[in-house]
């Protein structure tokens, strides 16, 4: 391990699994008769000399701005973290609770009980995560999983663009980015304690007629790879995974995420041991306002609150580094195309793409997509969101430098906009 810049790292898990009875969300609103699979939450920290993070993974559908707030205080008053050192980010089940309300549900007291309880309950889990420290360094691992995914976006023999969920047979011609990022957390005695697998494949293996709280398939990877031993505690991050759904999907019954899961972990089982050691450096982390120009109504289909067109969107982008390593979180649902073309700008580092973080503002589709029509391109906030969102991205990414281990930004503007040279 390289002395010159020494990390202390820290991991922990908590179960966040709600009461039977509360409110599901990801399809219409549903009450909860069970529990299928449990839900979880992970915390890491990451500390050097002058700085510290912590990353945040639940099995929660998503959160919005003012519950990651309320998170955000909390952590700050356990721990002392400024807000722009906290990330949180959802694996997206839709098998879970509301933390995402879009107006079409109206939450019971056992829904409102829940939400009043989980900052407190996160900002604990990342306490205990502090006190967990100890030295440690980062690895990373490739590798490619194709046969789980399928881009859930046709086009019809008349022209029009429409979805087609289930692809059991991987028929559909769709670009699906299978790509998994490894991120393993390996201490002085060359246990690996954490373990980070980040995939781009859509949480919905259980449909809206199921009406059991599950974690989907990310619980059962988690589960599956944890119950061998060689990893300690395993976090997933989604990906960018807007248009990708499972191949066999929208089912009820437990074995279904159960098969995706274990297929997924033993695939990234047998990849463990490519892990290879990054170059540490201090931790730094980085937020952006970012500032978009609403062109559509507020995910139309899905809310009753009113929206005015053309007024301004205010939500975040977030980076969290460390050396080699960057976990860059946006705040919706993002298109598989975006993985490699993100990725580009970390070069030469490796970036975790963390969908679903801090926010949720809607779908992040390419323009090419927003031309074609079709549910995704309807839940877009903006026409303009491709080039708002890598400008804004290039911004706040503007030189990884793998010589100085750090992210540097260019000044902010009020605007968001670039400052013209």
């Amino acid at each position: 391990m390289n002395d010159t810049c020494p990390l202390l790292i820290g991991a922990a898990a908590a179960d966040i699994t709600p009461p039977v009875g509360v409110t599901l969300s990801g399809y219409r609103p549903r009450r909860a008769e069970a529990v299928g699979h449990p839900l979880r939450a992970e915390a890491l920290v990451c500390r050097g000399k002058r700085r510290a993070w912590a990353l945040l993974t639940s099995d929660v559908i998503g959160f919005s701005l003012s519950l990651t707030r309320a998170i955000r205080r909390a952590v700050r008053t356990a721990i002392g973290l400024p807000p722009s050192a906290v990330m949180v980010a959802g694996t997206h089940t839709h098998s879970g609770p509301s933390t995402l309300w879009f107006g079409e549900e109206t939450p019971t007291k056992a829904d409102r009980d829940y939400l009043e309880s989980l900052p407190k309950k996160l900002a604990d889990l990342v306490q205990e995560a502090w006190r967990r420290m100890t030295p440690g360094r980062f690895e990373t691992a490739w590798l490619t999983v194709s046969e789980l995914g399928s881009n859930r976006r046709i086009q019809q023999a008349d022209g029009a663009w429409t979805n087609e969920w289930q692809d059991p047979e991987g028929r559909h011609p769709g670009y699906f980015d299978p790509t998994v990022l490894l991120i393993g957390v390996r201490r002085p005695d060359e246990r690996l304690d954490s373990l980070f697998v980040n995939y781009g494949v859509h949480p919905v293996v259980l449909g809206p007629e199921s009406r059991q709280i599950s974690a989907d398939y990310p619980g059962y990877v988690k589960e599956t790879l944890e119950a061998t031993g060689e990893v300690q505690l395993v976090h997933f991050i989604l990906a960018g995974a807007a248009n990708i759904n499972p191949r066999h999907c929208i089912l009820v019954g437990a074995e279904h995420p159960r098969r995706t899961g274990e297929v997924l972990a033993a695939r990234v089982r047998a990849a463990l041991p490519s892990l290879k050691p990054m170059e540490p450096g201090e931790p730094q982390y980085r937020r952006r306002a970012w500032i978009i120009r609403r062109t559509q109504p507020a995910l139309p289909g899905k809310t009753r609150r009113p929206c005015r067109a053309f007024a301004n969107i205010h939500t975040e982008m977030q980076a969290l580094c460390a050396g080699e390593i960057v976990w860059f979180g946006l705040p919706g649902e993002v298109f598989s195309e975006y993985n490699a073309r993100l990725r580009t700008i970390a070069a030469p580092g490796q970036m975790a793409i963390v969908s679903l973080a801090n926010d949720y503002i809607g779908y992040f589709p390419t323009a090419a997509a927003l031309a074609e029509g079709a549910y995704e391109a309807r839940m877009a906030p903006s026409s303009d969101i491709e080039s708002s969102l890598m400008e804004n991205a290039e911004r706040l990414l503007h030189v990884f430098s793998a010589a100085g281990r750090r992210i540097e930004t260019l000044p902010i503007t009020r605007s968001g906009r670039k400052n013209k040279a």
